[in-house]
């Protein structure tokens, strides 16, 4: 089940911005957008999209007025470049209140919020937060197909600059997206950084020798000495203790 969405900006890189976050996440579905608030208004009262980004400061109708004047269940996460409209904006109901430039993390941190909505938006919606799937897309090869991935059946993502490889026992398949637009996808109770280049999938290592790391499958991987001590702090937990 996907959760559909609507942009209203009259920043086209903002716009741009949003279409891509959104386009990087499985269970995202971008109906639409308009740098026009008025026709935004219009097309938003007919898609009836599950969520609306909307910007506050536009000509013609500002994101309040347009806030006011939405029909549907629509939900709304306002995106300006001003903090001062904050407490109007969660007066008005808003699920989150984002501010440019948008990170990534940030924009995450907003659908992860609006999955707790989801309740409310009259669908039935499968579980979706990263700590309670099991499983990831990715598109891979013809255009339009979409790779499922159990993490349990990952062992390690290598990053390779603007891409990132997961391996598999077997296969591995190639993501163009950066890992850092990964990582906010994955369970941290599973996987860990290790490297610049690095994430394990912590039920995977068979053992630690140094600053080496080795798989089940033999593949050894380098322990970055910026991720260390996080990881050895985490690995600590379930060291078996002796007198």
């Amino acid at each position: 089940m996907n959760i559909t969405c609507y942009i209203v900006d009259d920043e086209y890189h903002v716009i741009s911005t949003l279409r891509t976050y959104i386009s990087e996440v499985p269970y995202l579905e971008l109906v639409g957008f308009n740098s026009n608030s008025e026709k935004g208004l219009s097309e938003v009262n007919k898609l009836a999209p599950d969520l609306v980004f909307l910007d506050i400061n536009m000509p013609m109708l500002d994101g309040m007025d347009f806030c006011q004047q939405i029909t549907t269940a629509t939900k709304v996460v306002f995106v300006s470049g001003y903090r001062d409209y904050a407490f109007d904006a969660f007066s008005h109901n808003a699920v989150d209140y984002l501010l440019k430039p948008v990170s990534h993390k940030r924009f995450m941190q907003a659908i992860h919020k609006v999955i707790s909505f989801v309740s409310n938006l009259g669908k039935p919606v499968t579980q979706l937060t990263t700590t309670e799937i099991s499983y990831i897309y990715i598109k891979h090869g013809v255009k339009g197909r979409l790779i499922k991935i159990e993490f349990d059946d990952i062992y390690y993502i290598e990053s390779n600059d603007n891409h990132v490889i997961f391996n598999l026992e077997n296969e591995n398949y190639i993501a163009y997206i950066p890992l850092k637009n990964v990582l906010p996808q994955l369970p941290e109770t599973s996987f860990l950084r290790i490297h610049k280049s690095f994430v394990v999938n912590h039920k995977k290592i068979s053992h630690i020798e140094g600053n080496m790391v080795i798989l089940k499958n033999k593949t050894i991987l380098q322990l970055g000495n910026t991720y260390k001590d996080s990881f050895f702090k985490y690995v600590g937990l379930s060291v078996l203790k002796t007198k």
